[in-house]
């Protein structure tokens, strides 16, 4: 029992030299006037950070291989668990434990799934398959030959991002970038892929990293071995992820994947209103020169003198106002010969919009040389993606995807069709009249030309060119980026 002059808890607390921590609590409050026979009690509150370390343990991936015989299982990778480090806040009470919460998650090391490859039944027939046909699959490379009962996986450790990803024109040597996972050390400057090579002749390939970071674009030249050019950006926390750097350069490496040359064909610039995002760009035949496309322009780039490489326009349009975090890129591809590019136009609007918000995008032929510019498929849609396949120098087909809804081809999904060089002879093939239509991507001519591979309902099919008929080779509904070449 105290007695106070004071008139409130706080004048008590002072006389009696009880000093107040930050977390110290006092009840009642320190302003509460006193009364006779008031009750005060002091709480001292402490808070500790405590650390303890904590297995994080693995996952088991089960891969279906459809080449293994039923039943038959094969490791692919052991399964390694992680650590992490766990920090708690705990808050104590007169030395009494009151709480305790996690304040924070360190992943020190991440956990290596166990990854084992199952012999699966095929309820599809095996077909010949012509030179080799790469595809992903849950975040892997896979590859098929002979046959599509004759299959393997390239690479087992997945992160595969579908970015870049590409045969080499022989064959050898599959392109591709991969995400970082957490706790590499290539990942400490928050990269968010990284440029691989993987060999597709031997039986247990090891991938290589060619050691380039934030890869925007790459893609092999049509000429030289082991030689590509790609282009980089920058990590950004804001969507969608990056900075371009709009530059592109040459890059030679020898067989043990060492870089052994390097030319910068252009340096990084701001690109323009949209150069944030990136441009995309276009091998020609010959590997003197390549297309680029940017948000409202087509045009090349002659490499023939790297010191004096310059960007020529070919065409311009109104770039699309996509109210979001995305920039529409026109995509392109060159006719055998070199002398015309087969590209995605923004056309003018169909009503009182303005340009930037034309629904219209229309399947364009440019001659190099300026002299003309022509309409092959009027509102084809924005995802088009031309790819031709060259039975001759002369005469050659066009495999594009034409939108189901055209004035809404950016949700809209589309059918495979074929057109001759000029335009004329435009036939639908893929899917039959009656189904859904196929999601918009790229699709891939087979060496002769006779048979196209796409994606339908996550899974690879082939269709024949001529017979139009269609046979479905995978089943996992996990399947994407089909490239194929001798």
């Amino acid at each position: 029992m105290v007695t106070s002059s004071g008139n409130v808890v706080r004048d008590v607390l002072s006389e009696q030299n009880i000093i107040l921590e930050k977390l110290d609590r006092v009840s009642p409050s320190e302003f509460t006037a006193l009364t006779d026979g008031m009750q005060i009690t002091v709480r001292r509150v402490q808070e500790k950070l405590e650390r303890e370390e904590a297995v994080i343990p693995f996952e088991k991936q089960v891969v279906r291989n459809e080449g293994l015989p039923v039943g038959e299982t094969r490791l692919l990778q052991t399964g390694q668990s992680g650590l992490e480090e766990i920090t708690y806040r705990i808050v104590l009470e007169d030395g009494v434990e009151v709480s305790k919460a996690i304040l924070r998650r360190t992943i020190i090391s991440d956990p290596l799934d166990e990854i084992v490859m199952v012999g699966a039944h095929s309820s599809f027939t095996v077909i010949p398959i012509e030179g080799t046909l790469a595809y992903l699959s849950t975040g892997n490379a896979w590859i098929m030959r002979n046959s599509s009962g004759s299959r393997k996986p390239l690479t087992v450790a997945g992160g595969l991002d579908g970015r870049v990803f590409q045969l080499s024109s022989n064959g050898e040597y599959l392109l591709y970038t991969r995400t970082l996972p957490k706790g590499e050390d290539a990942n400490s400057s928050g990269a968010f892929n990284e440029l691989w090579v993987v060999s597709t002749q031997v039986n247990q390939p090891v991938p290589f990293s060619l050691q380039y970071e934030n890869v925007l674009w790459a893609s092999w030249t049509p000429q030289e071995e082991r030689t590509l050019a790609l282009s980089t950006g920058e990590p950004r926390n804001t969507m969608p992820g990056w900075q371009a750097n709009n530059d592109l350069r040459l890059v030679v490496f020898d067989e043990e994947g060492t870089v052994q040359n390097e030319t910068i064909l252009l340096e990084p610039s701001a690109g323009g209103s949209y150069g944030w995002y990136g441009m995309s760009f276009a091998w020609a035949p010959g590997g003197q020169q390549l297309a680029y496309s940017q948000a409202d322009a087509v045009g090349i780039i002659d490499i023939s003198n790297p010191a004096q490489t310059t960007l020529q326009r070919l065409t311009t349009f109104s770039h699309l106002q996509t109210w979001d975090d995305w920039v529409w890129l026109p995509s392109m591809s060159w006719s055998p010969d070199g002398r015309f590019l087969y590209t995605v136009t923004h056309a003018a609007p169909v009503g009182l919009e303005q340009p930037e918000h034309s629904p219209v995008f229309n399947l364009s032929a440019i001659a190099l040389d300026g002299s003309f510019q022509v309409t092959l498929a009027e509102r084809s849609g924005m995802w088009a993606s031309p790819v031709i396949h060259a039975s001759s120098m002369s005469n050659y087909r066009i495999a594009f995807l034409q939108a189901l809804d055209p004035l809404h081809s950016l949700s809209s999904r589309y059918q495979l069709a074929l057109m001759d060089q000029d335009g004329s002879n435009t036939t639908a093939i893929f899917p039959p009249e009656g189904e859904a239509g196929i999601k918009p991507q790229t699709v891939a001519w087979s060496p002769s030309g006779h048979q196209i591979a796409l994606i339908h309902r996550g899974d690879l099919w082939i269709v024949e060119e001529t017979s139009i008929l269609a046979q479905q080779l995978t089943d996992d509904a996990q399947t994407s980026s089909p490239s194929w070449t001798n």
